[in-house]
């Protein structure tokens, strides 16, 4: 959004849930989940031309109802490390790929870095196995778990970042957590599990829709020029 205002190009910045941002010159502002349908109603209605879309990696959801829009999306990539070689870093390609070797080699306690959603697509672990999941410390996020029936002990309600306590204090033999770049401190997870001498199990970021075109902070403002507005 900083950019934007820099640049001085009309934007529309939406997010799902309502946030308190910096006051806007040449944007304007709305929260709340979007349908395809709607969205498409959205775009037209604003005139928007093409969509910035700089989500989670791992919103599948909206990577897919943006790719529906019918508009041109610049998507704003995170930065990602190179993938570490080490027979303690295990990646998979998905949620149940994980689980279906961690059902075959299980660890005596997971600390489990993944978000509060993925509780209940990890429930098949977690109920035969000692397992911690870290998650925001909102009461949103603590209703939610508890509604997926995870053990209220086992949450962690902290913000990101104290990796190396939370190992040693729970006596964490495994990490299991997602491909979600720099900005989610993956190298910082992958380092602090070998400094423990501790296996992590990384979930590989998803694959973006077809037509999406990568851009970063140094190019974006060069392709938004060919269109002048975006979302």
């Amino acid at each position: 959004m900083a950019l934007l205002e820099q640049a001085g190009l009309p934007y529309c910045y939406s997010t799902k849930s309502e946030l308190e941002i910096p006051s806007q010159t040449y944007g304007t502002y709305r929260h709340g989940a979007l349908t395809p349908a709607a969205l498409q109603a959205f775009c037209k209605e604003q005139s928007v031309r093409v969509i910035v879309h700089a989500s989670h990696p791992f919103a599948t959801v909206l990577h897919q109802t943006i790719a529906e829009a019918g508009l041109p999306v610049l998507r704003f990539e995170r930065e990602y490390p190179a993938r570490t070689v080490h027979p303690l870093v295990h990646y998979f390609d998905s949620y149940n790929a994980a689980m279906d070797y961690l059902s075959i080699h299980p660890v005596k306690k997971l600390l489990a870095l993944t978000g509060v959603q993925t509780i209940s697509q990890l429930y098949r672990y977690w109920q035969h196995n000692e397992t911690f999941f870290r998650i925001l410390p909102r009461n949103s996020s603590l209703e939610q778990a508890l509604a997926a029936g995870f053990p209220k002990e086992n949450l962690i309600m902290e913000m990101p970042g104290n990796e190396a306590a939370l190992i040693a204090f729970h006596n964490i033999t495994g990490i299991l957590t997602k491909e979600s770049g720099e900005s989610g401190l993956l190298s910082v997870k992958i380092n602090e599990a070998l400094a423990a001498n501790i296996p992590i199990f990384i979930i590989s970021r998803p694959v973006m829709p077809a037509g999406f075109i990568s851009v970063n902070e140094d190019d974006l403002l060069d392709h938004l020029k060919v269109y002048g507005a975006c979302l």
